[in-house]
């Protein structure tokens, strides 16, 4: 008995199999994590990529349309591909100014495009004063095209890493061809079919 204990405890055959069995549960946490970690980085790039194109394509139009905001809205979801933004996406597209006379810039007009959520503008709503970063200043008679991009992002593991949450991004584009004051319509709920 004694000789087989022995020999027991010399043998090294299942010590892989026991090592690959105890690290398994970290090597698959970590793979999710990575993997968890880098879509959230994705989402975030892609909603950022989506409110420059938007605010730089308007920026670059002589007049605003309601058609012409629908149909530009309409690509996000080829923009954030691969995830899912005609439900889980929210984009409001506003025209800042400061009217002759004034200091204080307004929401001159803003148009919304709605998924299956509700999410309020950060800019504020149109005849509001509009709320732009410390260090933004217009002066009068200027004017700011702002896209503003609600995500909700969902987790491939949810309470791992990261819980359901809200990805937002906003960029900024002077008007490049016209002053884009004139509303494309109010209120302006873009519908993209």
């Amino acid at each position: 008995m004694k000789r087989w204990l022995l020999n027991l405890w010399h043998d090294n055959r299942g010590v892989a199999a026991v090592e690959a069995a105890l690290m398994f549960p970290v090597l698959l946490t970590l793979f999710i994590g990575c993997t968890e970690v880098t879509f959230k980085i994705w989402s975030t790039q892609k909603a950022e990529k989506l409110a420059v194109t938007l605010a730089d394509v308007v920026a670059q139009t002589q007049t605003v349309a309601k058609e012409d905001l629908e149909y530009m809205v309409g690509a996000s979801d080829n923009i954030m591909e691969p995830f899912d933004f005609g439900t889980d996406g929210v984009v409001y597209i506003s025209s800042v100014y400061v009217t002759q006379g004034e200091t204080v810039a307004k929401v001159n007009w803003q148009c919304k495009m709605a998924g299956s959520f509700e999410a309020l503008s950060k800019v504020g709503v149109t005849g509001a004063d509009a709320v732009l970063p410390e260090d933004m200043t217009l002066v009068e008679r200027d004017n700011v095209i702002v896209a503003e991009i609600f995500y909700k992002y969902t987790p491939i593991a949810p309470g791992l890493m990261f819980d359901e949450g809200i990805v937002y991004r906003r960029a900024f584009f002077k008007p490049r061809l016209g002053a884009l004051t004139n509303s494309p319509g109010n209120p302006c709920t873009l519908v993209v079919s």
